[in-house]
């Protein structure tokens, strides 16, 4: 796919596009908030998930799995992505099941933008666990990482208000990079919505449900990325297109 740059204003309300009719909006009163919150997280973006993406690069075939994980960080450099209950198209807010939801889609699958409703998507990943590791009360391991697929999708549980388990969190998985599973999702503390995690030791070990698969599949149809109609977080460089 022949590369499209979409020069963006810093927060303005105007959007120069190749191929995008819509302009984006953008409102001053977010883009107060998320702006700073953007540049304030940098440096341990920079420092955490930079070489993480360099490593993935180097590895990468151009499998179906890693063509998800590449369009997955697109949408994390590019995407201007702010955390909501809401549709990414509508006003570039995201959540987990919904970000995960948007990479499928944009290869052409369909899947439910519900994180309760994943343990019905595709079929489970047999011999992946989480356990406490050895010697330890509170530290935990994740288990079967070589059954893995990059592109597979991980979930998580929490508990209600009644104490029933219910899944609450879901992630695509990068592979095992640098020597550690890695998975891309919404997260806290990164410039945008989406980060990386490469630990399992506490939460997202404890936490841990199980894995699913779409894979494999013999045709699919890939789109552009999505630009949404409105920005929270108005794009702070020029965004690229893949």
């Amino acid at each position: 796919m022949l590369k499209r740059i979409v020069i963006l204003g810093l927060c303005l309300a105007m959007l120069v596009s190749i191929g995008v009719a819509a302009t984006p909006q953008v409102s001053a009163k977010t883009s107060s908030e998320y702006i700073p919150t953007y540049y304030a997280n940098m440096p341990a973006y920079q420092k955490h998930e930079v070489p993480i993406i360099k490593a993935f690069f180097a590895n990468y075939k151009g499998t179906l799995g890693q063509k998800l994980i590449k369009r997955a960080i697109w949408y994390m450099e590019n995407g201007y992505m702010v955390y909501g209950h809401s549709n990414y198209a509508k006003d570039g807010r995201i959540d987990c099941s919904n970000f995960v939801s948007l990479i499928y889609k944009d290869f052409g699958f369909n899947i439910t933008t519900k994180a309760r409703d994943y343990d019905k998507v595709g079929r489970k990943v047999p011999g992946v666990y989480s356990r406490l590791q050895k010697g330890s009360t509170k530290k935990w391991e994740l288990v079967g990482v070589d059954k893995l697929w990059v592109g597979d999708i991980l979930l998580f549980w929490n508990v209600d208000s009644k104490g029933n388990r219910y899944i609450s969190h879901v992630a695509l998985y990068m592979g095992k990079i640098n020597g550690k599973p890695c998975i891309i999702h919404t997260v806290s503390g990164r410039p945008t919505a989406i980060g990386i995690t490469n630990s399992f030791t506490w939460w997202y070990g404890e936490h841990f449900q199980e894995a699913r698969r779409i894979f494999p599949v013999k045709k699919y149809k890939a789109r552009d990325p999505i630009i949404p109609a409105k920005y929270q977080l108005p794009p702070q460089k020029p965004v690229v297109y893949p």
